[in-house]
């Protein structure tokens, strides 16, 4: 009985995940290549895993209908883990906007200490399809791993009206203006390493 009952629970789930869904992933919008440095990278900075709020921390993708109501849409899903998808883009970004630093995204399994760590807190990260209002709400934080103090940190608040034709945005055009918005915050933070290390 109980194998019969995993069987049907298994069959559940994978009609949830059908060939139906559609798979969804950030991705880097810098198109110029990382810069190869000629000398050896001595300082290495660590991205964080990012703190995203529970609402966003599921497999489907979130779009918002009003101000305090959210849609769930189950054959819209991401491609990967929501935060782990945002860290990877940060990391990408960062590589190519300051070749002269060695960035690694935390955890990692090698025996390396970073001398400095990027951490990105977010509040809020979706889209109004009705809209096509995108937002981006957090703070994010240099911090000095040595001595454990910030460097600098600071509140963000990003909103980009999408591209949207007839019938509202879509789930693809929210995700481009959500990677086109990690662009515009990883130019700010590398603007502020530069100046602050």
């Amino acid at each position: 009985m109980k194998a019969i009952h995993s069987l049907l629970l298994g069959s559940l789930l994978l009609v949830g995940c059908s060939s139906k869904s559609n798979f969804y992933q950030l991705h880097t919008t810098q198109t110029q290549p990382v810069n190869k440095a000629t000398h050896i990278k001595r300082t290495i900075i660590g991205v964080a895993e990012v703190g995203i709020p529970e609402y966003l921390d599921k497999p489907e993708v979130v779009t918002r209908v009003s101000v305090g109501r959210l849609q769930v849409n189950e054959t819209d899903r991401w491609a990967g883990a929501f935060d782990k998808n945002i860290q990877a883009v940060l990391t990408r970004n960062f590589s190519r906007l300051l070749p002269q630093y060695s960035f690694i995204s935390y955890p990692w399994d090698e025996p390396i200490s970073e001398k400095y760590r990027i951490y990105l807190s977010i509040d809020r990260f979706d889209g109004d399809t009705s809209t096509g209002m995108v937002t981006l709400e957090g703070r994010w934080t240099l911090v000095n791993t040595e001595d454990n103090t910030i460097v600098i940190g600071e509140k963000i608040s990003y909103h980009e009206r999408a591209v949207v034709e007839k019938g509202g945005m879509t789930i693809e055009q929210m995700v481009a203006t959500q990677s086109k918005m990690l662009d515009e915050l990883s130019r700010l933070i590398a603007k502020k390493v530069r100046r602050y290390l």
